[in-house]
């Protein structure tokens, strides 16, 4: 379970193109029913009032932002707790690593 963070909203300017596992991209083509392209260096997902439109499924980069201790929220949002950079890294890999698995079967 990730920590809590009371989100003001304000962070659309940081969210631009990012990498994610193939597990995560899969997941957001499915909902949306295309494949989002970055024309810009704003995210594709993000709608027209700026805010996420696959926010329930956003990749853990996204999950993580503002909750690791090396990815501070720069609009003074603070978690419950953060987590370090290491288990940040962590979670990353779970996520890629549960993504290859899937695409093993």
């Amino acid at each position: 379970m990730l920590p809590r963070l009371e989100c003001q909203g304000k962070c659309q300017a940081a969210c631009g193109p990012i990498l994610m596992s193939r597990l995560e991209w899969v997941r957001i083509v499915e909902q949306v029913g295309f494949a989002p392209k970055a024309v810009t260096l704003t995210c594709p997902m993000l709608g027209r009032d700026g805010q996420c439109t696959v926010y329930s499924i956003r990749p853990m980069i996204c999950r993580l932002w503002g909750l690791v201790e090396g990815l501070p929220c720069e609009w003074g949002c603070r978690p419950s707790k953060y987590l370090t950079d290491q288990e940040g890294r962590e979670l990353l890999a779970r996520m890629a690593l549960f993504s290859r698995r899937d695409g093993d079967e």
